[in-house]
């Protein structure tokens, strides 16, 4: 799916929000990650002033509706349980996850898994896949 602004990216976060609840977004720096979940956060009711990108605090949870991770510095799965971002996964019925890993070991069984690449600064191909397993 080609997203050409912000217009179409609006469209395709809300068909998304209605039917899913645990997204893994991967994609590089700078494609939207933390915008999408903006706009997820919105579809629950949250604020989508208040939601920041989780990168360098790993994890940001909003009104225990929503639980938004950033995996990319971790580097052990370990390190999920030493802080308590395991714990945090079994407590929230929405999630959004970006720069996924150790999925096999977080206890979440149905996620979707949707990968962005930047074509050009207007111009973003978007693939969408259930259940992706990823490991590193």
């Amino acid at each position: 799916m080609k997203i050409r602004s912000a217009q179409d990216m609006i469209h395709f976060w809300k068909s998304l929000a209605q039917k899913h609840k645990i997204l893994l977004l991967h994609w590089e720096l700078g494609a939207g990650k933390t915008i999408l979940a903006k706009w997820f956060a919105a579809w629950l009711g949250i604020d989508p002033n208040i939601v920041q990108s989780p990168t360098y605090a790993y994890i940001n949870s909003y009104e225990n509706k929503l639980l938004h991770i950033d995996l990319y510095r971790i580097n052990k799965f370990e390190e999920l349980v030493e802080k308590w971002i395991l714990d945090q996964i079994q407590n929230h019925e929405y999630i959004v996850i970006e720069r996924p890993k150790f999925i096999s070991k977080l206890g979440i069984s149905k996620h979707t898994f949707i990968s962005i690449e930047k074509i050009s600064e207007n111009l973003r191909e978007l693939k969408v896949s259930k259940r992706k397993k990823l490991e590193s």
